[in-house]
């Protein structure tokens, strides 16, 4: 009886050693850049690899993503949103390393992973949250001038939705828009965001901010122009762009143009 105890109490103790851990709980994919899920266990020297079984899953959902059995990779149960886009670290895994390494992430890849690993010690698991990000790019100005009023517009593509803010001269009436579309087959956001300005004035003063708070990306862009007779000064981040367009005589020009119309039309009539 005692002998009977001695030996579950000995088979307690070494299953009891044997642990399954992952080094972060969170882990953020970049757009282009493989990620990697971590994931360890308790190695025996002793052990081989034959005797040792690893499967990756989405939590969710049970999709395998991995697995690794008799020795090598098993991969013909592997969900085929996964094929040919994961591996394990073969030559780290008697030591004790399972960690996941996956390709080309997008959205969709997003969620729970559940890392599960057994041996002769025992068996264990741990969760990995698999976010992902990409930094907007640089965003398009489109400018479009009416004879009361200026629309600029920015373009830009980018994950996740952005937060975007606009701010104006005080006292000026700004009408703001905003849009985002997708993702696309690219795992992108497209952003469309504008303002009018009503009755400018002889100038505008506005500035463009557009934070992606998953990477921590900020980008701030002031536009600044002056509608004086001559041409049009225009400052985006510094720079100086002078476009020659002579906003106030195309405006006459145009308005000149639809009242000769219309006498015309009546003179007819």
């Amino acid at each position: 009886m005692f002998l009977i105890f001695a030996t579950v109490l000995s088979l307690l103790r070494f299953t009891g050693s044997f642990e399954v851990t992952v080094p972060q709980r969170r882990v953020l994919a970049v757009l282009g850049q493989p990620v990697v899920l971590g994931c360890s266990y308790t190695p025996d020297p002793k052990e081989g690899l034959d005797s040792l079984v690893v499967t990756w899953q989405r939590s969710e959902d049970q999709q395998v993503v991995h697995s690794f059995y008799y020795g090598r990779s098993q991969l013909d149960k592997q969900s085929p949103n996964y094929a040919g886009r994961t591996e394990l670290y073969p030559a780290l895994l008697q030591a004790g390393n399972a960690s996941l390494r996956l390709q080309r992430v997008g959205p969709a890849d997003t969620g729970r992973y559940l890392c599960t690993v057994s041996s002769l010690q025992g068996s264990g698991k741990g969760e990995v949250q698999l976010e992902y990000a990409a930094p907007y790019a640089e965003p398009r100005l489109n400018i479009q001038v009416k004879c009361s009023s200026i629309s600029l517009q920015f373009e830009s593509e980018g994950y996740p939705a952005p937060q975007v803010q606009w701010t104006g001269t005080p006292g000026k009436n700004l009408s703001t828009q905003e849009e985002v579309s997708g993702p696309g087959e690219d795992g992108l956001f497209l952003l469309r965001t504008s303002v009018t300005v009503e009755d400018p004035g002889p100038g505008v003063n506005l500035s463009f901010v557009l934070k992606n708070s998953a990477l921590g990306q900020e980008l701030l862009r002031p536009i600044s122009f002056s509608l004086a007779p001559g041409g049009l000064g225009n400052s985006i981040d510094g720079t100086r762009l002078t476009i020659v367009l002579l906003i106030s005589a195309l405006c006459l020009l145009v308005c000149l143009g639809l009242a000769a119309f219309a006498y015309i039309r009546r003179q007819r009539t």
